[in-house]
Order: structure tokens, then sequence, then C-alpha cells
């Protein structure tokens, strides 16, 4: 081998090691190029899942509590038009009571409302014609000797109970208003016995 054929195989020689390094090294940074963007691929991977599973959660959350506050509204729709069915029952029942049931009541109703001085006590048409004859005596013997009630003969345009007039105060005790006036409470009396 001639000196010119020497220097030009080592030229060759050393042009392929340098290709060689080259390659290798264009190589090892296309595998760290690889790494490092599957590396920041996998980690805005997880931070997408991460906040996708985040507001997954939160729209559940809401669903979950909407869907509980929709069912406890219906449930309390539901059980407060029972309440009102009882209660509308119980006052439609009124008109089943005997003579005696119905005075009796309004009795206990007369005597719970009156307040001490005179008064006059309205009732209705019907009810002053079947109205027991010792009725307003009843009512006067069992009140305190500061209250007395006379019972009026002219009727009141009310459907049941009575209005007792003191002149300046007027006490609603149509069966109606004692209805209304009391209605939580029977509302409340009547969930503890059904729902508790």
């Amino acid at each position: 081998m001639t000196g010119l054929e020497k220097i030009k195989a080592k030229i060759e020689e050393q042009s392929r090691e340098n290709c060689e390094r080259i390659y290798a090294e264009t190589n090892l940074k296309i595998k760290k190029m690889i790494a490092e963007a599957r590396e920041e691929g996998n980690r805005r991977a997880c931070e997408i899942v991460g906040a996708a599973q985040r507001e997954a959660d939160k729209k559940n959350a809401v669903s979950k509590s909407t869907a509980e506050s929709i069912t406890r509204n219906r449930y309390l729709e539901i059980r407060n038009a029972i309440l009102n069915d009882i209660i509308s029952a119980a006052y439609l029942s009124i008109d089943k009571f005997t003579d005696e049931e119905y005075f009796d009541m309004i009795f206990s109703l007369c005597k719970k409302n009156i307040q001490p001085g005179e008064c006059t006590m309205y009732m209705n048409g019907y009810d002053l014609s079947r109205l027991p004859e010792s009725f307003e005596s009843r009512i006067n013997e069992s009140l305190y000797e500061t209250a007395s009630v006379t019972l009026s003969k002219k009727a009141a345009d009310i459907e049941n109970g009575f209005i007792l007039d003191y002149g300046s105060i007027t006490v609603n005790c149509t069966l109606k208003s004692v209805f209304d006036e009391n209605m939580e409470e029977l509302k409340d009396m009547l969930s503890k016995e059904l729902f508790s």
C-alpha cells in the first residue's frame, strides 16, 4: 500500500468512525428526546385525567345532591298532601257528628276561647235550630264570674262553629278558622304519628 493509499484509508477510517460516533450520539439524543417526550406526555396525560376525574367527581356530587334535593322535596310534597287530606277529612267528618258530639265540641271550644267580660255568641241558622235548650246556661255555669255569654237568636253567616263578639273585639271560632289557626300544630302532631 502506498503512502497515498494509507492516508486515504486513514481518512476513510476516521470519517467512518466520525460517522459512527455522530450516528451513535444522534441516536442517543433521539432516544433521550423520545423518553422525555414520553415522560412529558405521561405527565400531561395524568394531569388531564386528574382534571377530568375531578370535574366528573364534582358533576357527580352536584347530580347526587340535586337528585337528593328533588327526592326530598317530592317526599315533603307528598307528605304534606297526605297531611292536608287527613286534616280535610277530619274537618269534613264534623258534619257526621251527632248533635250531642257537635255541641260538646262547641262547648269545649267556647270554654277554651272565652275571655273575661260579656260577649254575644253568634251561630249559623242550622246550629241554632238544633241547639240543646240548656246550652247557654251550661256555658255560663262553666265560666268564671268575670265572663258571661249571651246567645244571639240572630243567625250568623258562617258555616259552623261560632263567633264571640265583645263589642270592640271579635273572636272567630268558626271551625275553619280553628283548623287554619292550628294547621301547623295539627300537621306536626300527625307527622309524629304517621312518619316517625
